[in-house]
């Protein structure tokens, strides 16, 4: 461990040298490498967090740049994935950084999920987010949703067997097309960076197993309006996924993703 990197933050008693230690020796997968991944992936390789697996299968747009600290100009056109890598070993060359250029469906997240201690959501839709909560349940791995839109966010740790998962939130998956995106209702440049920090500090919490983490706690931010809210959201007996652990978005045909 790298003791005047993280000098700081050894200092602090929820973390402590051990505590440091246990980031270190972390695997975290980055699910999706656009405004929201990006900034929390950065966030989670400052704090010792230095094993990240990086998914995303889009290239580095110039709509991109105006809320993507992690990439420049020079990076439009090129895999977010490697552009994201490239910019990680920068702050630590010595980071373990496997970026993968592709989609993440069920046969790529059944492969990765597995082998990872943590994912973190850079996701921009349902649908994928669905299919990550079954692969997280159904191996009892770890998983923080988080989502951007307009001037607002909102994030919730999901931790599996302990709380609630995705489909106890959002029981049901709405029509394609019915959702707002960041492309039809716009994004205000820091908001995936503030719920990134958020997600984060999540991520931390679930890796040192902190007694603060409070599973199934829906925090929602808009920084317009400067507001900040929280929802305990409650495990439903009868939720498909957690409750009778029927995992029917690993079933569907990949291009349905």
């Amino acid at each position: 461990m790298d003791g005047q990197r993280f000098s700081r933050q050894v200092l602090l008693p929820e973390l402590g040298e051990e505590g440091q230690r246990r980031l270190g020796e972390a695997r975290v997968l980055v699910a999706g490498c656009g405004g929201l991944g990006t900034h929390t992936a950065s966030a989670l390789l400052r704090a010792g967090v230095r094993r990240l697996v990086l998914v995303d299968r889009d290239v580095v747009e110039p709509s991109n740049l105006h809320r993507v600290a992690a990439f420049t100009q020079d990076d439009v056109g090129k895999p977010k994935a490697q552009a994201l890598a490239s910019y990680l070993l920068r702050i630590d060359p010595g980071a373990e950084v496997k970026p993968h250029v592709a989609h993440l469906g069920p046969e790529e997240a059944e492969a990765i999920i597995p082998e990872v201690d943590l994912v973190v959501d850079g996701l921009d839709n349902l649908e994928t987010r669905y299919l990550v909560n079954d692969v997280c349940v159904k191996h009892g791995v770890p998983w923080i949703y988080t989502a951007v839109l307009a001037t607002y966010g909102m994030t919730m740790p999901i931790i599996p067997e302990k709380g609630p998962c995705l489909r106890c939130l959002f029981p049901t998956l709405p029509p394609a097309g019915s959702l707002p995106t960041c492309a039809t209702a716009g994004i205000l440049g820091p908001v995936p960076q503030a719920l990134a920090a958020l997600q984060a500090t999540l991520a931390i919490q679930v890796l040192l197993g902190s007694s603060e983490l409070r599973p199934g706690e829906l925090v929602h931010v808009d920084l317009w309006a400067r507001r900040m809210s929280t929802l305990a959201v409650e495990r439903a007996s009868d939720c498909p996924t957690c409750g009778r652990r029927e995992f029917e978005f690993l079933n569907l045909d990949e291009a349905a993703h």
